[in-house]
């Protein structure tokens, strides 16, 4: 076997090497994005969880929920005021949160239109928090540049 042919062998290696890496890149690529989607997806459900878990097991927040169930709710007190601002902070950033972590893929599609979903459901289960939120908006106005906030 002549230089030539050992040389012609080794760039065939060479080649095979390369192509063999580029096919273990990327499948390292496509499994390290699935492991960011399911990380999105969990830290969410991790946050609705807590935001549930807050609703279940305090009664003043029950007590607050109920009473924005009426659309025509008037705020009683300083307290409750900040109560109602405080709980508002809290879902709208879950919903912020949420927006990002679409924009940034850390959530599919179909994930993100479930949330927006729940935007919808929120308000009208909770007709009385809307101003609040819509005073939130106004507050950060490039809330408004999320979809999810379309409503508010």
């Amino acid at each position: 076997m002549n230089w030539e042919a050992l040389g012609a062998m080794g760039e065939i290696l060479g080649v095979l090497a390369v192509v063999a890496t580029l096919l273990y890149l990327g499948r390292q690529i496509s499994q390290t994005n699935r492991i960011t989607t399911a990380s999105g997806a969990r830290e969410l459900q991790q946050q609705y969880a807590q935001f549930y878990t807050l609703i279940a097991t305090n009664p003043e927040i029950q007590t607050l929920v109920t009473k924005l169930r009426d659309p025509d709710y008037v705020v009683q007190s300083e307290e409750e005021q900040e109560q109602i601002e405080s709980f508002s902070l809290l879902l709208s950033g879950i919903w912020l949160t949420t927006a990002i972590a679409y924009e940034q893929e850390q959530i599919d599609i179909n994930m993100y239109q479930i949330y927006c979903a729940d935007v919808d459901v929120k308000l009208s289960k909770w007709p009385g928090l809307r101003p609040f939120m819509v005073e939130i908006a106004k507050k950060y106005p490039t809330s408004a540049d999320f979809e999810i906030f379309r409503d508010i």
